[in-house]
């Protein structure tokens, strides 16, 4: 069987399986990759598929933000560079960007309806009042992550792609029977075998330690026991307190926000219909013909080997190709469009249903405006006592004093370590500005207004240090003999066990 198994390892059907099998995983591991994203030059090239430097800092950032998430805690990078963690980048992307480009040079290109109708799943990009494809929103949901539309775009097609692929090869791939005998001769397989037990009574228990075993224990453990240096600050906060008055929002306000967005806050027109894009206006007369005739749209489809856009209660403004979302919001319904020239070739439409659009009222839009016009209200006050407490501290004045001027708002924090945790070990729920500026400041320092995006303005004062330091014997001395005499009893239990063996 052996002899068998070698032969076939150095045969050339062993290097078509092995080379199947590493594609597979190149499937499998890129979808999954944290690291995974786009970009072109510089850094990585693989193919006509790179990324650049910008690109590579841009991924980077996003995945120290989800490390930060998943932690609880501030994480530089020095940290990640200390796990490897730039490497398993740099690894996993040459071979992820290796097979976009192979599979783009052998024809596997997703279209763009099919990219379209993704982003159209996406309910972060639709206005939560009027159902409408809202490009503000899409703009700022993307700027958060550091993405453009065209990275969006890139990063879908990409997962087209991979799960194409990795469909096809995982239904097409079969081990060879050296495999499967393998296998089995591993799961009939028995073996006999001898054992003994080594009890504590047999071996012996420590005694109480003394002092100065649990100093020199204490020493060994010394990194484990050593408390970190923590840091308590005064911080100063700008936005109102929880039991402060919400903003006065009057009705005039509320009508004049009304009236400007009262078309933007209609509910409107939406239709269910399906899209058929061919590259030529030939292939397009013939598709409208046979829908004409009454035949089925995924028979259609299937027929001429192209991929059915379904459409399921679309606004006009979400339908990716203008030119096509202007004649399917012309047709009635069951209607059949003519060929359309938009964007990606000709396409063929047609309706199924029209669900009529509705206007929004004031009474109920009225809780929505007054929460935004309440939220600017906010801003605007926040930024004024931000304007007022850097005036007062050009003029001279201490933090407390210029808080007091701008009548913001002054709480101490508890006790926290670099890294952000309390002493009890909890993480402290405080923006990562504030932790980084604490740690910069020597004591009784205090630092300029700190920008914490979202309208989130801070000051931060050093009240003070308590150093790292080793705890006396007299406060760890139970679980610290707990922990002796757990070594000591493991260390005979071990050293029996190693006699008994010997015999």
């Amino acid at each position: 069987m052996i002899t068998h198994f070698r032969n076939f390892a150095k045969s050339k059907w062993a290097g078509g399986l092995f080379a199947l099998i590493i594609l597979s995983f190149l499937i499998v591991g890129a979808q999954s990759d944290i690291f995974a994203s786009l970009g072109p030059r510089h850094i990585i090239s693989a193919g006509d598929r790179s990324v650049d430097s910008n690109q590579f800092r841009a991924d980077f950032e996003r995945v120290r933000a989800n490390l930060q998430e998943q932690a609880g805690r501030p994480v530089s990078y020095d940290d990640m560079v200390n796990e490897n963690l730039h490497q398993q980048y740099l690894d996993s992307q040459t071979q992820r960007l290796g097979f976009l480009s192979w599979a783009w040079k052998n024809g596997i290109r997703p279209g763009k309806e099919l990219v379209l109708a993704e982003i159209r799943k996406i309910p972060a990009f639709f206005n939560q009042i009027t159902g409408q494809f809202d490009k503000d929103l899409y703009a700022q949901a993307l700027a958060q992550q550091n993405l453009t539309s065209e990275m969006l775009e890139q990063d879908l097609r990409d997962q087209y792609v991979t799960a194409h692929v990795g469909s096809a090869v995982f239904a097409g791939l079969q081990a060879p029977r050296v495999y499967a005998a393998l296998l089995a001769g591993q799961a009939l397989e028995t073996r006999d075998g001898r054992w003994f037990s080594v009890t504590q009574d047999m071996a012996g228990r420590a005694g109480a330690p003394t002092d100065a075993q649990l100093t020199a224990f204490m020493k060994e453990n010394e990194a484990r026991l050593r408390s970190p240096e923590f840091r308590m600050i005064s911080l100063v906060l700008f936005t109102p307190g929880p039991s402060d008055p919400r903003p006065t929002v009057t009705e005039e306000q509320i009508q004049e926000r009304y009236e400007f967005r009262k078309a933007a806050l209609a509910d409107p027109e939406k239709r269910t219909f399906v899209t058929l894009t061919v590259p030529t206006k030939e292939a397009a007369d013939k598709i409208a013909a046979d829908l004409r005739a009454g035949k089925a749209p995924a028979e259609v489809a299937k027929a001429n080997n192209i991929q059915l856009g379904d459409y399921k209660g679309t606004p006009q403004a979400a339908v990716g190709d203008p030119a096509v979302g202007a004649a399917v919001f012309g047709l009635a319904v069951d209607q059949v469009s003519a060929p359309i020239q938009g964007r990606l070739g000709f396409t063929v439409a047609k309706l199924a249903a029209i669900q009529a659009g509705q206007a929004v009222t004031l009474e109920s839009a009225r809780p929505a405006l007054t929460q935004e016009l309440q939220a600017e209200a906010v801003k605007a006050a926040t930024y004024a006592k931000v304007e007022q407490f850097e005036k007062a501290r050009q003029e001279g004045k201490n933090l407390a004093d210029a808080a007091t001027a701008a009548k913001a708002r002054v709480i101490q924090l508890p006790p926290f370590t670099q890294q952000g945790q309390l002493p009890d070990g909890q993480p402290m729920n405080a923006p990562r500005q504030v932790l980084e500026s604490a740690y910069t400041l020597s004591k009784g320092g205090e630092s300029d207004v700190i920008d914490a995006g979202d309208g989130q303005y801070f000051a931060v004062r050093l009240d003070d240090i308590r150093p790292s330091a080793l705890p006396t014997l007299d406060e760890v001395r139970a679980p610290l003999g707990q922990q002796w005499t757990l070594r000591e009893n493991a260390r005979l239990l071990s050293a029996k066990a190693e006699r008994s063996e010997e015999r």
